[in-house]
């Protein structure tokens, strides 16, 4: 190798013999394994650096693009704030300040605090004298409801199940998160679907009964209260069929935050 560059120093015409002085300093560098410093020339005909190349790459996080703006925002203003809209996202209709903040585990100052720079940046809106919380587009409530970890939201779902119903919210109003909660043998989660079924069958809704019932058998209730389950999910009436499929239609799509 050392050769080979000696060689590339000396170039095809080279004499054998190199003076001493500065082409034998080139040598004597090139046999070292070194290069030699460029000539005059070379230095102006040598591009400059791209700039572009120097600067570091930084890595873009996953999930992130056009449509995470809110969400990226939310999450600047602080952990108090991120845990305030995310209860705000799953009480929806029912997010009061005090009942969200009974939901994000923050105490009035806390969220307060939070509450006002979730406002400030165009997150949150409304709150005033008890007024219920809004966010300041619909979209924004999808992105921020998404953005809760799948663990963290059925946790938020049940505290927000014993919330709105401590607060006298009515069955029905704690059945809407009971249907997002894991089933764990509760005699009081039967209880309250079946209450909010009834709810449901008075007010001519049977599909949102049905619904309850069947979670209420998952949960799962006891034998003697497993027969009482079966036979109101007998009174349900069947779910309508399309004029089109002849399939069972499905339940219209609930919009976030209302029931």
């Amino acid at each position: 190798m050392q050769r080979a560059m000696f060689d590339r120093e000396s170039g095809p015409g080279a004499p054998d013999d190199v003076p001493a002085g500065r082409g034998g300093a080139r040598g004597r560098a090139a046999a070292r394994g070194r290069t030699a410093p460029p000539a005059r020339g070379a230095e102006q005909e040598r591009e400059p650096p791209s700039r572009t190349a120097a600067r570091p790459v930084r890595p873009v996080p996953a999930g992130t693009g056009r449509d995470s703006g809110p969400v990226e925002c939310m999450e600047r203003l602080g952990a108090s704030a991120v845990r305030l809209a995310w209860a705000a996202a799953v009480l929806g209709a029912e997010a009061a300040p005090s009942l969200a903040a009974d939901v994000a585990a923050l105490g009035p100052r806390e969220a307060a605090e939070a509450r006002a720079r979730l406002a400030a940046a165009r997150v949150l809106t409304g709150g005033e004298e008890g007024r219920p919380l809004r966010f300041s587009h619909p979209l924004t409530a999808t992105a921020v409801h998404r953005s809760i970890p799948p663990a963290l939201r059925v946790a938020f779902h049940g505290q927000a199940a014993a919330v709105v119903a401590g607060a006298g919210r009515g069955p029905r109003a704690a059945a809407r998160h009971l249907l997002e909660v894991h089933p764990e043998g509760d005699p009081t989660v039967v209880a309250t679907l079946r209450e909010a079924a009834a709810e449901y069958l008075g007010a001519d809704a049977p599909e949102e009964a049905r619904r309850c019932l069947e979670r209420a058998l998952r949960e799962p209730p006891g034998p003697v209260e497993r027969a009482a389950v079966l036979h109101e999910l007998d009174r349900c009436p069947p779910p309508a069929r399309s004029a089109t499929t002849g399939r069972p239609r499905a339940a219209p799509a609930r919009v976030l935050g209302r029931q």
